[in-house]
């Protein structure tokens, strides 16, 4: 399966240098007999990620690639709109901030800011955070529908990564329903011992949680004090970038 994959990636990254190619041909680069190469590019084109030109009957790449693209752009865009927002909430509270995605029921970290203060991130680009325990993740999984909810639960794991991890379907549906009513999340050294997380929703124009914003930090920064004024600026932050993506929240 993962041969399949890889051999997948390379039809069409040779369909994007040199825009279409045979049978034959992507047997050829892939070491493979043609029946091989005909299955998986076939396979490509049950997903319309490679199409048929009707003159040459050679693979080109599929529209389905403009979509993926378009979704890539989309997210790019928001980051370069985050990212000046970001800059002024970390050096507003002096700590680290990152700003995450939810995209096909996973929650990645798309950017991050960090602060002079030398300790362990839980938290770094592109890694996917768990639902169950990270600030990041419970925030937005609150805002999800009821029916969302329970589907991406059903089959659960719930990983323990320290004594405080929320370990149960109950206690977690309990931690969202606090969520949606104070507005924040709270990963307290659910994570990694001696770190604190919080993090608040940004809505996008179709006024949906798609995104939250994170600070992270050691326990000793983020106490209970601190908590209640870095919450009120964060959530600032997320009402400024909510409305730069068109909510109206």
């Amino acid at each position: 399966m993962i041969q399949s994959l890889d051999r997948g990636i390379q039809i069409l990254l040779i369909l994007a240098e040199k825009s279409s190619a045979g049978v034959t041909e992507l047997a050829e680069a892939l070491g493979v007999d043609k029946s091989t190469a005909s299955r998986l590019v076939e396979t490509l084109r049950g997903r319309d990620m490679v199409r048929v030109d009707p003159e040459t009957k050679k693979y080109r790449l599929g529209f389905r690639i403009l979509h993926l693209g378009e979704a890539l752009k989309d997210n790019l865009n928001v980051i370069s709109i985050a990212r000046p927002l970001l800059l002024s909430l970390s050096g507003q509270i002096n700590e680290s901030v990152h700003f995450c995605a939810y995209n096909n029921s996973s929650v990645y970290v798309m950017d991050q800011v960090r602060s002079s203060k030398n300790y362990a991130l839980s938290a770094t680009v592109g890694m996917i955070e768990p639902l169950h325990c990270s600030s990041v993740g419970k925030c937005i999984l609150a805002y999800r529908r009821p029916e969302t909810i329970r589907a991406l639960l059903e089959d659960y794991s719930f990983t323990k990564y320290t004594e405080q991890t929320v370990a149960t379907k109950e206690a977690l549906l309990q931690n969202l329903e606090l969520i949606r009513s104070q507005g924040f999340a709270l990963d307290d050294e659910e994570m990694a011992p001696g770190v604190r997380c919080i993090a608040v929703p940004v809505y996008d124009y179709r006024n949906s949680v798609r995104y939250s914003i994170g600070v992270s930090g050691p326990k000793t920064s983020l106490n209970s004090a601190t908590i209640e004024a870095y919450v009120r600026r964060m959530k600032e932050t997320a009402k400024r970038l909510s409305a730069e993506m068109g909510s109206t929240k």
